[in-house]
Order: C-alpha cells, then structure tokens, then sequence
C-alpha cells in the first residue's frame, strides 16, 4: 500500500488496536479499542460446530504424546489434515494437527509458516506443559497462509497446533521453522532497547553541550504536577521526574500528524500550536508558506485550515504526549509542550502516503520540533517515494520523529515492524516504537523490530491508557463536535508513540542544543530492558 500514492484511503490507517473484528474486516483501517459506551464494533460471529463433539470424543482421537511428531528449524514438513485427526479443544468443529517444537534455543527469534493448496490455515503455539495458548494466527487475508514469529524463554516446551479457519476443513499444507539468532547484543526482537526512561534520559541529555537550566520544580501556584487521572504510564516511564526539576516542555513544538486535534477541549486549546506569521481570517497567505489562513495547522483530507479532529484519534494521541496539566482530564508527558495539529487521516482513520508525507513537510516548514506518526501500513508494504522523501527532509532539518510500530503482531504473526517504521529506523531517522501494558509485558498485538539491525527501537505504555476523548456525535446527540472530558482508555501502538514524542520534547526543552541524532542516542540508550516479559 506504502508504494503508492493510493486512493484506497482505509488501507494507511492509525494504529490503535480493536478488540475484535470480522474476517470481512481485516484490511479496513484499526479501529480504537474504546471503553466508551458510544463504540460500536463489527463481530466476529461466534464459532458454532456443526456436530456435537463430547470432551470424551476429543480425547479418544487425541494422540499419545509420544507419537506426536517433531518440527525442527530448517526443516519442512508436509502434513494432512484429516478427520480422523483429533479435534482442536480451542475451536469447536477443526480437526488439528500437533507438533513440538524441538532444536530450538533460549532468546533466538523463531518464525513458523504454513500454507496449505486445500484450506485456509489457523495455528496455535502453545505451551505444552500448561496447556495455555501463547499465540494463533489465521494470516492477513483471504490467501491460504499464517505465520507465528516468537522469541524463545527458557524453561518452555512449545507446541505447535495446526488447524482451519472453518470448520470441517481438511488436506494438505506445508509447515516450515526457522530459528533466528539475534544481531545485536542486548537488543530484543520483541522491545528493541527497552522501555523509555525519562528520569535517566533527562540526566543524560545534561551532559551534552550547554543545556538549559533546571526550573523550579513547582507549578505556575506552586504546587507540584500530579498526573490529572489514573495515569499509571507517567509513572511507568519516571515522567515526574522530570517535571519536578521544571522541564515540562516550554518552547517545543510537537506535530501530532493524524485525525486531527479537537481546538476546543480545555486539555488541548491552550497548548495548541498557533501560527503567528499569519492574520485569522483575512483570506491572504500572510506568511507565505502556500497554506492561507493556516492559523492552527493545516486539514489535508479536506485542504482547508480547519484540522479539527473528525474521528478520536489525533486527540487522544495529542492528550498522551502534551495535555495541559488543569486537574481535568489527564496531563501529558510534556505538559507545557505546544502541539500542532495536522490532519492526515479522515474519519475512518484512513489515509494516503502522499498526505501524510505532505503533513510531514508542512509540519517541518512550520517549526516543528517533534513530529508523531501513529500510522503506518501492514510490514512488508514498502513507503512511498514521497513518504520516504519527507522522512529524510524532517531528518535533515533537525526534526525528531517517532512513529507507531503497528498493531499486527496478534492478528497477523508479523515479524516485523510496521511501515514506515521499519524503514525509518532501520536507517535511524526516526524511533520507531512498541507497546507495554502496566505490568512490562509487551503487549501481544504490538509487533516486533525484526531481525535486522533496527537500531532505534523502544517500547513505551500502550494497553489502556487513558487520555482524552473528542468524539463524533452528530448522530446520537445532534451535529456538533462533542468534547467529552472524562478521560477514555484505548490500547494501540498508537497510544505508546506519543509517549515517546512527549520524551523529545522534554529532552529539547531541557536542552535546546541537542540533535536528532542526539536525541535518538539518548532515548535508546537510556531504555530499560529490566523487567520486562514477552508471550
């Protein structure tokens, strides 16, 4: 999608994660795991067997474990799914084959694929001395293939599970291994460098060139910033820490290049990015930057100087990295931090590679400090001429960009990060980032660096974080554009960028001097891999 400037607007999508969708639904854009009672999702239809299978059944075909075969990496298997297979205890009315995984090591990144000539293929990792499910994958698609990528922990037997999509389903497929070794020491193939932290990341950006002096750690009434909800991720991430030495963001210009940002929610109004080259509603380009009127960003879905938030997106991701600090709402990383609004995607979460390259250049002509991307494509889907041009030209103008490493680990079996993540990080131009929940598990649908040398990759909080909500209502509560105050939860990669850019802020507002690459340096180094869990 990525390779072309597309007029299949859904395909470049946010990335935010659904709870569930329907197989029809796959390739539309994500849609916001959203705790609100105003969310309506499409269903997968509940799986329903078409002959009753007893538990006694099931285990009358099971196999005897020491006839189960053994799948080795470099090796290719072709098997048979038959009926008189055993069935698969976690889906109702699939017969199911079993391997265990054998020849592979601690920490090495594993890949497994199946395709099948017969039927659509769905596989399971499981633990085999607990019997728990560790991950399933169907594929990304209507093709006949699915595909696991894990990292090995000690201590685990896996099991591999091979089974249908659809019930009943039989015949041939082919299954094959591949075990990885990583190649770069300290680098995880699920985290990167680790989870971000702003208490030592601070300290560290002291110690390059002449930084700024350390404010009063209090606010404007001399009281100390508190976060404004139940935001646990500030504290995962050491963000008071920081404010309580005075560096909150003043000064730093934070692009978030997405839906758009609601102007009138109280979280956001006053931190919002006004353009002081040019005179509201003169109908003249008085700053000459060829957008007329531009006073607070620019709209690229519908070209006008209105980039108001049509969808939730762009201002939930705004909250997370620069809401105000007020006792309303939730407070942001870096809560004195300016932020721009520039729309790139419509109110589907839909976009195109040219438009978000196009808010890209405008966010960087503009005075852009830090730009956050949480969007991207599917892994694989190489960005566009345009899209790779605008990277490199926010690069080269000493632009910080952080961009969503995507959402498909869980649903797809990626092994790899997303796009334009992984290309740009892969050249260190940006920081592409994952997702943690409160605990330091990396969340299962948050996918992975790959095995190449992505040097710029962290993790940051990304499963039910709050932030704020500015909803389209029009048709259940009348025709304006409704900001709700309380605070909505959502879980995405989506979620754990802005995290990342509200660091580069801080960063830039602690010390004004330090380059992209510096700044890139400081947050990857200064990542905490400790105490971190993967599936």
């Amino acid at each position: 999608m990525l390779g072309h400037d597309y007029a299949a607007w859904s395909r470049f999508h946010l990335h935010s994660q659904c709870p569930c969708s329907s197989r029809q639904n796959r390739l539309l854009a994500h849609r916001d795991r959203d705790h609100s009672r105003n969310a309506v999702y499409p269903l997968r239809p509940f799986a329903r067997s078409i002959h009753a299978a007893s538990s006694l059944l099931a285990k009358k075909r099971q196999s005897p474990p020491s006839s189960i075969p053994r799948l080795r990496p470099k090796q290719k298997r072709e098997g048979h799914l038959t009926t008189s297979d055993s069935l698969n205890p976690d889906r109702p009315g699939r017969f199911a084959d079993r391997y265990i995984l054998r020849g592979i090591k601690a920490n090495q990144q594993v890949r497994i694929n199946v395709t099948s000539p017969d039927f659509d293929p769905f596989i399971q990792l499981v633990n085999r001395q607990t019997g728990d499910v560790i991950l399933k994958n169907d594929d990304n698609g209507n093709n006949t293939n699915s595909r696991l990528s894990f990292v090995v922990q000690p201590g685990i037997t896996y099991q591999l599970r091979v089974s249908s999509y659809a019930r009943q389903e039989t015949g041939q497929y082919t299954l094959s291994m591949r075990a990885l070794t990583p190649s770069i020491q300290d680098f995880s193939f699920d985290y990167g460098h680790g989870l971000i932290d702003v208490a030592a990341a601070i300290e560290a950006a002291k110690n390059f060139g002449d930084p700024a002096p350390t404010l009063s750690p209090t606010t404007d009434d001399g009281e100390r910033i508190e976060p404004d909800a139940d935001q646990w991720n500030l504290d995962q991430i050491n963000a008071p820490a920081a404010w309580d030495q005075g560096i909150r963001g003043k000064g730093v210009v934070i692009a978030v290049v997405d839906s758009g940002v609601s102007p009138h929610h109280p979280d956001t109004s006053p931190n919002l990015w006004r353009n002081s080259g040019e005179i509201p509603d003169n109908g003249i380009d008085d700053d000459g930057n060829g957008f007329v009127d531009d006073v607070r960003g620019w709209d690229f879905i519908q070209d006008d100087n209105n980039p108001r938030d049509a969808h939730i997106h762009g201002t939930h991701v705004a909250g997370i990295a620069a809401a105000l600090d007020n006792d309303l709402g939730v407070t942001g990383v870096a809560p004195e931090a300016s932020i721009m609004s520039v729309r790139v995607l419509d109110a589907f979460g839909g976009g195109t590679s040219r438009g978000v390259a196009q808010g890209i250049r405008y966010a960087v002509r503009n005075g852009a400090d830090v730009i956050n991307l949480s969007l991207g494509a599917p892994p694989g889907e190489r960005p566009s001429r345009a899209l790779r041009k605008a990277l490199r030209f926010a690069y080269k103008n000493g632009v910080v960009v952080t961009i969503a490493a995507g959402n498909e680990r869980a649903d797809f079996g990626t092994h790899q990060a997303g796009e334009p993540a992984f290309w740009a990080a892969t050249r260190n131009l940006a920081i592409a980032v994952g997702a943690v929940n409160r605990n330091g598990r990396v969340a299962n649908f948050s996918n992975p660096t790959g095995n190449r040398a992505v040097n710029s990759f962290v993790v940051a909080p990304g499963v039910n974080i709050n932030s704020l909500a500015a909803l389209w209502l029009r048709n259940a509560f009348g025709p304006d554009n409704v900001d709700l105050i309380e605070p909505l939860a959502l879980s995405g990669t989506s979620m754990a960028t802005p995290h990342v850019a509200g660091l580069a802020a801080l960063l830039l507002s602690a010390n004004p001097n330090l380059t992209v690459d510096q700044v890139i340096q400081i947050i990857v180094n200064t990542a905490n891999p400790d105490n971190l869990r993967v599936v």
